[in-house]
């Protein structure tokens, strides 16, 4: 061997320790900016789950029906059934009855309106209501009619009046697309973040993301419930109350929804952190 070989050999390998430090510049880099887009897309995916859920048949109908309840003088209606039209429906000569001044049209048979008890035939109108609010939407409210003169978006019944026409079934259909299409991205991002990472960080980096997903709607959406919890308390407007009462209720599906990514976070991030930590404890006694 030549002495120019091996000052050479003794040389640092300048070129092989570039190429390491930048593949570990980028793989951090790229580990960091994946997190971060993995945590962005997990809120994402957290919202598009609780907005699938709360347009499910069930959920919805529940919410339209204490919606319909709380908006219109309904009680007051069915009381006074004698003011009750009778309409020929159609061509063919059926016969409906309607409400005078419900906001809703929702035709019953004229059986229905004469036999039916006050609690019967109240749990029929909101039921239609809530079938074809969930059908139509906020077109469901007719320009005539007891409730449906305009009121401010911004407003108690407003707010939960506009809310309720997106409780349809053409938006929930769009909403398991986009929660699909989002838990397909969020999982691509977290196969990425997982080769990215090395032994137990996998765990630990996928916890971590789920927990800073999470805790921050968590904390909004509890928050968000306590204060319409205070407000339906302190309000002295019945039908005021009873529009905060629902929100509080319905306030309930996000926190649950939150609680789960937030465990399934912790439990991630705990086994991470746990179980380097027994590796590491473990290393001496295997030298």
């Amino acid at each position: 061997m030549t002495e120019a070989e091996v000052q050479d050999q003794g040389k640092p390998g300048a070129t092989s320790l570039t190429v390491t430090l930048g593949t570990g510049f980028w793989r951090v880099f790229f580990k960091w900016a994946i997190g971060l887009l993995l945590v962005s897309t997990l809120g994402v995916l957290l919202l598009s789950v609780d907005a699938t859920q709360l347009t499910a048949e069930g959920t919805a109908h529940k919410a339209l029906r204490r919606t319909v309840a709380s908006l219109t003088e309904i009680d007051t209606l069915i009381a006074e059934r004698g003011d009750m039209v009778t309409t020929s429906a159609d061509s063919g000569g059926s016969v409906a009855s309607l409400l005078v001044g419900f906001p809703i049209d929702v035709p019953l048979s004229e059986q229905e309106a004469q036999s039916l008890s006050t609690s019967e035939l109240r749990d029929v109108i909101l039921d239609r209501s809530a079938d074809r609010l969930y059908a139509v939407g906020f077109s469901a409210f007719s320009e005539g009619g007891q409730g449906s003169a305009d009121v401010q978006i911004l407003s108690p019944p407003g707010a939960v009046r506009y809310t309720a026409g997106l409780l349809t079934e053409d938006n929930h259909e769009v909403m398991r697309v986009v929660m699909a299409v989002v838990a397909g991205l969020a999982g691509l991002l977290a196969l990425a973040l997982v080769l990215l990472s090395r032994g137990y960080g996998r765990l630990t980096s996928l916890g971590a993301a789920a927990l800073a997903a999470s805790l921050p709607l968590l904390m909004l959406s509890v928050a968000v419930r306590f204060i319409l919890r205070l407000a339906s308390e302190e309000e002295s407007d019945y039908l005021t109350a009873q529009l905060y009462a629902l929100g509080r209720d319905v306030a309930w599906l996000p926190i649950r929804n939150a609680i789960a990514f937030t465990c399934l976070g912790a439990i991630f991030l705990t086994m991470g952190i746990t179980f380097s930590l027994l590796s590491k404890k473990q290393q001496p006694s295997l030298r």
